[in-house]
């Protein structure tokens, strides 16, 4: 398989693009929190460390952090997600309202609860993540949230945000706009995503999926290799890094 490589203005040249571009991000969204504190004992209860918060930040995560990276990148994103009925989901929709590049598309259904992740952070170490979920969420198919979009993201955790109708409803919308769906995904069926422009999963999801092995770079070309002759999708992006 040919390598291809960017130059500095070929990558400089891509990020132009972005700029002004309207996104449609679709997805599952959480709750960030980050607790960072001081350790300096081990509790007389349990051999655990004490942690001593100092501070703590909050931010949309999951499908949340993809409308951030876009508006980052000088892209206009157009957030679609799911937010419970409570506190949480309210702090959410103040969060977003806050970044100017985001327009808040969410579904806030009467009784939802909102993701939360907490983790809680000392010199730098991750110590512990408290995940606070309940029962799936539901889809996402209003179509509303693609229209006149450059490009579609659909950022899938497998919190049941991502469904069928939410791909086709990207896929219809990329059809009528011109516009590349590119999905971030979950799970073991690739083949779900229907025929989307471009899947980018890490290595290790590309291992679940295909059942090859990923550790160095001709395995991952093969296992790119299955994941094509499996699906419809055009093209596939693998990464390193892990998500969720």
């Amino acid at each position: 398989m040919a390598e291809r490589s960017l130059d500095l203005d070929a990558i400089l040249a891509l990020l132009e693009r972005v700029r002004d571009l309207k996104v449609a991000c679709v997805g599952d969204l959480m709750l960030d929190r980050y607790v960072y504190g001081e350790v300096s004992r081990i509790s007389p209860e349990a051999p655990i460390p004490v942690l001593r918060a100092r501070r703590t930040v909050a931010m949309p995560g999951g499908v949340g952090n993809v409308a951030r990276n876009v508006a980052a990148l000088g892209g206009l994103a157009r957030l679609g997600a799911v937010a419970g009925d409570d506190a949480a989901g309210a702090e959410l929709a103040e969060l977003i309202a806050a970044e100017d590049r985001i327009e808040d598309a969410l579904i806030r259904p009467e009784g939802a609860a909102t993701i939360v992740k907490t983790r809680f952070v000392a010199a730098g170490q991750q110590l512990l993540r408290l995940d606070d979920e309940a029962a799936l969420q539901s889809g996402y198919a209003d179509k509303a949230v693609f229209q006149g979009a450059g490009a579609i993201l659909l950022s899938d955790y497998a919190k049941g945000v991502v469904d069928d109708g939410a791909v086709q409803a990207a896929l219809w919308a990329g059809a009528e706009y011109g516009a590349p769906v590119i999905v971030d995904p979950k799970g073991r069926d690739f083949a779900r995503y229907g025929a989307v422009d471009v899947i980018k999963p890490n290595a290790s999801e590309l291992a679940g999926a295909t059942g090859l092995p990923t550790e160095t770079d001709e395995q991952v070309e093969a296992a790119l290799a299955a994941l094509l002759d499996a699906t419809t999708t055009k093209a596939v992006i693998v990464t390193r890094a892990g998500k969720g």
